[in-house]
């Protein structure tokens, strides 16, 4: 059962934003470490620390194209008085070199072969000379033991962690896994969140509404944030406003999900969905949390999985989404740092809201030769997804302040990318 959010510190009931937080990410657990091949385990996270069994690379290998010796054979070789060796063999990339090099022979190499035994060092190209026959070369220079050689393990020592344990899989980690014979790495999956969007007004997006009815935005929203943060979102449809149809619906994806999320339902007026299907059974806990948009929250656990019970206005999906479901998913992850950037901006139009809750201003944050520069996106409306759409960041006023004028300097939460 979920443990309620219900520490209030206000006498209209509200819970401050962090222990909101706090009491949902307390809650929240690394999925289960599972086995994955390198294509799957992508943006995943390592379990363990995850070690080379063998050293790369693992052969010596020529740096240049020209002829494998012992150093000791060419110490005396210069310009005007080379060294004659007779060529034994040839070592060529991807093969097992078909001679060794003894006192007085050479073997002709090519850039990346392995050294043949024996060998200690290179003679590049350029400073060589074969005769007509081929059977022996003439060297113009001297070099030194391990001379255009790189050496075996010279990347990875066997034994080297390849990736800590709670560092996230990308590119240059499963090439090297790929490289250290590690296919199938240990890591946290990713969660599969099944979204419902709940309401009798909604239409899915293909289709045209009646008079009063609106096309379902906020599964569309969840959709790309879970697929953005990792997740695998998966779409559940429209449930209208029917308890006993919601709960039919998400018992139907139990199986196959690790966490849940809707929008919609979870007020405190009479077609609250989520309420009526769950609070009665214990399984969700609903709160009103002091931040604005996104003060209706729920949040529980079905059958052991984490229900994510969102508001239905589509800038509180998005916000309510970033403080709860976003750095919860990280953790089912098994990522360390569960938070967005935040960087310090100069307003450029003043901004205001209910002093007794934590705002969020959606602005647009560019960056100038003195200092970041946060412009609001638009109006306080909660269904006005557009200004979502033209913003990258939140500009946040903590409980108390309630108006920051232009100019003043406040923290702002970055969503994405400034050059996106």
């Amino acid at each position: 059962m979920a443990r309620a959010v219900h520490d209030h510190d206000s006498a209209d009931g509200l819970v401050p934003l962090e222990r909101a937080r706090e009491t949902v990410l307390s809650q929240i657990h690394p999925l289960p470490p599972i086995e994955l091949p390198l294509t799957d385990a992508y943006g995943c996270v390592a379990a363990t620390d995850i070690t080379a069994a063998i050293d790369l690379p693992e052969f010596a290998s020529s740096g240049m194209d020209g002829f494998a010796v012992r150093a000791a054979d060419v110490a005396g070789a210069a310009v005007g008085s080379p060294v004659e060796l007779k060529v034994v063999g040839r070592a060529m990339i991807g093969h097992r070199p078909d001679a060794t090099v003894g006192m007085g022979e050479a073997v002709a190499i090519a850039t990346g072969a392995p050294i043949p035994s024996g060998a200690d060092a290179v003679v590049p190209i350029e400073n060589a000379e074969t005769t007509a026959d081929g059977e022996l070369v003439r060297l113009f220079e001297a070099v030194g033991a391990a001379r255009h050689v790189r050496p075996q393990g010279e990347d990875v020592p066997a034994g080297t962690v390849l990736v800590p344990a709670g560092k996230r899989l990308g590119a240059p980690e499963l090439g090297l896994l790929a490289n250290a014979g590690v296919p199938h790495p240990l890591v946290h999956p990713r969660p599969r969140v099944i979204v419902f969007s709940t309401g009798d007004e909604l239409v899915a997006p293909t289709e045209t509404p009646s008079f009063g009815q609106v096309r379902d935005a906020n599964a569309y929203t969840l959709f790309g944030a879970l697929r953005e943060v990792g997740a695998i979102p998966v779409l559940a449809g429209i449930v209208h406003d029917d308890p006993e149809a919601l709960k039919e619906a998400v018992f139907s994806y139990e199986i196959q999900a690790d966490a849940f999320v809707s929008s919609g339902g979870v007020s405190v007026g009479e077609r609250d969905v989520v309420k009526a299907a769950f609070f009665k059974h214990g399984d969700i806990a609903f709160s009103k949390v002091a931040m604005q948009p996104g003060m209706p929250q729920g949040f529980g656990f079905i059958e052991g999985k984490p229900f994510f019970g969102l508001p239905g206005n589509p800038v509180s999906v998005f916000v309510s989404f970033e403080m709860f479901v976003r750095p919860a998913t990280l953790k089912m992850m098994g990522r360390g740092r569960l938070g967005r950037p935040e960087v310090t901006a100069v307003l450029t139009h003043d901004v205001s809201g209910p002093r007794d809750k934590t705002v969020f201003v959606r602005v647009e944050l560019v960056r100038d030769s003195e200092a970041w520069r946060a412009t609001p996106t638009g109006g306080r409306g909660s269904n006005l997804i557009s200004t979502i759409a033209r913003a990258n960041g939140l500009a946040v006023l903590p409980p108390g302040v309630g108006t920051a004028s232009a100019g003043e300097r406040v923290s702002v939460v970055l969503f994405r990318a400034t050059e996106d």
